[in-house]
């Protein structure tokens, strides 16, 4: 009896925990001078849904890729397109993670999640389920797309950020800290 407990009390301390988060994309028009719009895409990550817009406001945006590809940092998407994020059929999502994805031009830059894993990328399975692996094809978790996203428009002083629910997953990898506190 004493070596059964033995055992399930050294298989509980290895299996770390899962985590759930969500990952927003969304849509930022600033008015920078009379007249002018400047328009963004980016992400956001979030430890929990639904959302308000005071939850947005705390959180680091990060910006899309120019190039679609997310090895040199922010985020690359196959199936992102002009539509609105809730029609986009997506079959890869990849956000860059090395040890800069978070404040990449502070002198404490940070990953994305809790360790670095190079970048963290979503393969579509099928019906709206994902695989979540590294950069060296490691298995992290899962993701899936919500049947009926949260949209949402916050709008602030002078812009406005228009947030669709694209990912909900699960993983033993949890959003960096730095991502809601990044004045600390």
């Amino acid at each position: 009896m004493r070596y059964l407990i033995q055992v399930i009390l050294s298989l509980t301390a290895v299996v770390p925990a899962l985590s759930d988060f969500t990952i927003y994309i969304g849509k930022s028009d600033d008015i920078t001078d009379v007249g002018y719009e400047f328009s963004t895409s980016e992400i956001q990550i979030h430890d929990h849904a639904p959302l308000s817009c005071a939850d947005m406001e705390h959180v680091v945006p990060i910006s899309a890729s120019t190039n679609n590809d997310a090895s040199k940092g922010r985020w690359a998407c196959d199936g992102c397109n002009a539509n609105a994020p809730r029609d986009w059929i997506i079959s890869r999502f990849e956000m860059y993670n090395h040890n800069d994805a978070v404040g990449h031009s502070t002198d404490h830059p940070k990953p994305l999640f809790d360790r670095a894993t190079g970048a963290v990328t979503l393969y579509g399975t099928g019906n709206g389920n994902y695989e979540m692996l590294d950069i060296n094809n490691t298995f992290l978790g899962t993701c899936n797309r919500p049947a009926v996203p949260q949209e949402m428009n916050c709008w602030q002083l002078v812009s406005s950020t228009f947030l669709t629910h694209v990912f909900t997953c699960t993983s033993h990898l949890t959003p960096n800290e730095a991502l809601y506190n990044p004045w600390e």
